[in-house]
């Protein structure tokens, strides 16, 4: 008899840690996840913000007629030049359905401070697009963003009642 309240005290205890380790691993996955989507929407939100910030202040060296042509393009190319930073990171960390549309919209970025680098004014650079190929890659970079976030999906969960669902999978 001694030995089967041996046994059943072991059996419980290995059934305890086996559980708590269970527990334990459940939510340090949960947690990575967490971090790994707090990293993802800070990247995220640093590199939409850069080039928005970049982009206003092209427009701005295009709008002030005192700057000598040959200021221009030192100034467009300072004022751009911390965007490479992010693309990296971002080139890095995003999965590729994010990483595509937004490098088209960090290239329409770069296409416009070329364009005002060698002195297009306000009207040449309308007649070119560039605004409008700027505002189109955005639009599809911040989809892109948005569906890695699973942000309209989490938003549709909430506003019916329910739970959110999890985050997409990690990739």
């Amino acid at each position: 008899m001694q030995w089967i309240t041996l046994i059943a005290t072991l059996l419980g205890a290995l059934i305890a840690m086996a559980s708590t380790v269970l527990i334990e691993a459940h939510k340090d996955r949960r947690e990575a996840r967490g971090e790994w989507r707090r990293s993802k929407r800070e990247l995220y939100g640093a590199y939409l913000a850069t080039l928005a910030q970049v982009r206003g202040e092209l427009q701005l060296i295009i709008l002030d007629r005192d700057i000598p042509d040959a200021d221009r393009t030192v100034a467009a190319r300072r004022v751009f030049a911390r965007c490479y930073d992010l693309r990296y990171q971002l080139e890095i960390l995003a999965p590729q359905a994010v990483v595509e549309p937004a490098l088209a919209y960090f290239r329409a970025v770069r296409r416009l401070r070329d364009a005002v680098g060698v002195g297009m004014d306000k009207q040449a650079v309308e007649r070119e697009h560039f605004f409008e190929d700027v505002m189109n890659t955005l639009r599809q970079a911040r989809n892109a963003i948005r569906h890695d976030m699973g942000t309209d999906a989490m938003a549709a969960s909430l506003s019916r009642g329910g739970n959110a669902p999890p985050p997409p999978e990690i990739e």
